[in-house]
């Protein structure tokens, strides 16, 4: 069912009169309105559209958003028009109509009805009887009224109704139905896809089981390899130790040999260091010795050349006073 401004107008009409038409006009084809653009447009009181909003809004035929205002600090209310409850509006007021016409229908064929003259009432047998067939409001007396006309005009109108809810209801199967068949094929494209994606994740699942296996397997040869490397480590590491430990051995036999070899060297060493100090000092000594020899030859040499000149000066001055005595003599 194509919903029109007709359709959209005539289920507004029903729940808000006139006024709610020019409310309907000002959403249609917009979202999120302000509350109080609505009343400026429509230049009504925000009360009054806020009440046709709350009405249409019991009818799930309009949603809101709110939001703060961060300079006034209250929420303003922002409205949408929402057409797909309009249309199952429209449908559920065409059924109710039909019910009444319906009720209406059953009451007008099994009943007799009664007007007046004037046509100021209309009323049924029991209606009748209370005023004893005479008008309550003129007095004149009532007349039975002929319903076939009536009746048939309702049967006229119940069949168009009819039918046009159920070419209504007709194209909202056929709508119900392609919907169905998009989503029973987007549910069919899904679980083949899901039975795709589980087919890939056992495969998955069983390439890796698969690798884990390998991954365990080589693992434990990886494990043994490194065992039996160990092993061969260990082995090598106390085979180095014993010829290290042997090494060492020799080594300290040889140190142990080496130390009594530099123990002599130095003992013959030091005896021939004594002994030439022995030899040395005696040379010392003797040369001192002689040195003292010499220095006392040369002390007493010098002594008798002292003693000497001494003498030859002191028979050098005689004989000057000797010669100075004869020259006085004289």
């Amino acid at each position: 069912m194509r919903l029109d401004k007709n359709k959209i107008d005539e289920v507004v009409f029903r729940i808000l009169r006139e006024d709610g038409l020019e409310l309907i006009n000002q959403l249609k084809g917009k979202s999120h309105i302000s509350e109080f653009d609505l009343a400026t447009k429509l230049k009504k009181d925000i009360k009054i559209v806020r009440r046709m909003l709350y009405f249409l809004y019991n009818k799930n035929l309009v949603s809101f958003i709110r939001k703060k205002d961060k300079q006034k600090g209250w929420y303003i209310y922002y409205w949408t028009l929402e057409l797909n409850s309009i249309k199952h509006e429209f449908i559920k007021q065409k059924k109710e109509t039909l019910e009444r016409l319906k009720a209406t229908l059953k009451k007008e064929e099994g009943a007799v009805f009664y007007v007046c003259s004037d046509n100021c009432v209309r009323l049924d047998m029991d209606e009748s009887l209370e005023y004893d067939f005479h008008c309550p409001e003129c007095g004149n007396l009532l007349e039975q009224d002929d319903s076939q006309e009536k009746i048939q005009r309702l049967h006229k109108r119940i069949k168009s109704l009819g039918e046009e809810i159920k070419v209504i209801e007709e194209q909202e199967a056929k709508k119900r139905q392609k919907i169905a068949q998009k989503a029973k094929k987007e549910r069919e494209e899904e679980e083949a896809r899901l039975a795709e994606e589980l087919a890939q994740k056992e495969a998955e699942k069983l390439a890796e089981k698969e690798r884990k296996k390998q991954a365990a397997k080589e693992k434990a040869e990886a494990k043994k390899r490194r065992a039996k490397e160990a092993a061969a480590k260990k082995k090598a590491i106390a085979e180095r130790k014993k010829a290290a430990a042997a090494k060492k051995k020799i080594a300290e036999k040889k140190k142990k040999e080496a130390a009594k070899k530099k123990a002599a060297a130095k003992k013959k060493k030091e005896a021939a260091i004594k002994k030439k100090a022995s030899k040395k000092k005696k040379a010392t000594n003797k040369k001192a010795s002689e040195k003292k020899k010499s220095t006392s030859k040369k002390k007493a040499t010098t002594k008798k050349k002292v003693a000497s000149n001494k003498k030859k000066e002191k028979k050098s001055v005689q004989k000057k006073l000797t010669s100075l005595t004869t020259k006085k003599k004289k």
